[in-house]
Formats: C-alpha cells, structure tokens, sequence
C-alpha cells in the first residue's frame, strides 16, 4: 500500500501539493484509490485530479465540509484545495492505494 500526503495541518485556505500514482514496472495501476479527509473546526475541502501533467485540473466529486473517507478511480495526479477556512481549524488530506 502506498500513502501520500495531500494536505498536512492546514490552516488557512490553500492548495496542496500534486501527488503522483508511479507505477514501477509491469505492475498495473490500482483500479481504486482511498481518500480520508479530517476536517478540525470549519473548512471546504475538494480533491481534484488529472490524467496528464498538462490536462487541467477537474473537481472529482462535490467539496467536502466535514471528515470523510471515500472511495475514487485511480487517477494519475491528485491534489487538495482547501478554503472557506475558519479560526483555528485544521484540515489534513490522506491518498491511499493498493494492487
């Protein structure tokens, strides 16, 4: 299993780091991934994704307001956005995949 980091402690509005899916030989691309958002205090998350470094970035589901985790096809590049951040809040960001 493999495990990025999409959001660590954020506490303001901010857009996170890309992550990239590697695959490293003949292995295939996992067909699911896992996304756990925490959500301390008041903030919108989405998580978006494109399949090129050069495709542009695409909302994948609806923001969410509250902790969460979820389910999402296997995409190449992942990143998180967070705003609409409120006093004293912290958000972190989890991606998570398996073959």
């Amino acid at each position: 299993m493999s495990v990025s980091i999409l959001m660590k402690a954020a506490d303001r509005d901010t857009t996170g780091v890309e992550t990239v899916l590697r695959i490293v030989g003949t292995r295939e691309p996992p067909a699911k991934m896992i996304i756990q958002i925490a959500v301390a205090g008041a903030a919108l998350v989405q998580i978006q994704g494109r399949i090129a470094r050069d495709a542009p970035w695409q909302d994948m589901g609806p923001a969410q307001s509250a902790s969460a985790l979820y389910h999402i096809d296997a995409v190449q590049f992942l990143r998180a956005v967070v705003s609409n951040v409120a006093a004293k809040s912290l958000v972190s960001v989890w991606a998570a995949w398996a073959w």
